[in-house]
């Protein structure tokens, strides 16, 4: 599978998720709004929401990174010649893969796949053994395994280094970019 197909893959799996979140952020929210009117407060609904909320930017972030959507690089490349814009762009390909690298790595430090292994999937154990409480932690009002949620960060590690490198080997020459490389299918020129 070449590294344009992992990206793609990646792209739609990311556009159904985020859609999926947003609509679960508009039906709690709106379903938390009508039930205040007659005097039913909903308190998982807010957790549920700015959880949707959270996701969503991750998720969004990776798509953008992809894209190229983003407004402050998109406004620097009106005002710089097509040389400078090129290197421009390769750099900020080479820095996000870098970030994107450096929070895989900084992800397995955190969720520390290798001590839990090593403890046989024992939480109190690898709590012991690192003073680590990431498997412990809970969301306040639904109770929901923190871990869970926190996830979407190793995902959006490995998603930004993928689209990072698609998209420099994309400035190299490497390999030919799409018209629409995140399937978003909208004119950022207009």
């Amino acid at each position: 599978m070449t590294l344009s197909k992992l990206s793609a893959g990646l792209s739609a799996i990311e556009r159904l998720f985020l859609r999926l979140l947003i609509a679960i952020l508009a039906l709690s929210v709106l379903m938390n709004v009508l039930l205040r009117m007659i005097g039913i407060t909903l308190a998982w609904a807010d957790e549920v929401g700015v959880y949707t909320m959270v996701l969503s930017g991750f998720v969004g972030a990776s798509l953008m990174l992809r894209a190229r959507i983003d407004p402050a690089v998109l406004l620097l490349h009106e005002f710089l010649p097509p040389a400078a814009v090129r290197a421009l762009r390769i750099l900020v390909s080479a820095l996000s893969a870098l970030f994107g690298v450096m929070l895989v790595y900084l992800c397995l430090r955190w969720f520390d796949p290798a001590q839990m292994l090593a403890v046989g999937f024992d939480v109190n154990a690898f709590q012991a053994a690192t003073f680590n409480f990431i498997y412990t932690d809970r969301t306040a009002i639904t109770g929901t395994p923190a871990y869970l949620l926190y996830l979407i960060i190793p995902y959006f590690a490995v998603a930004i280094t993928i689209h990072a490198l698609t998209n420099l080997c994309e400035d190299m020459g490497l390999l030919t970019r799409p018209l629409d490389p995140a399937g978003l299918a909208m004119d950022v020129t207009q």
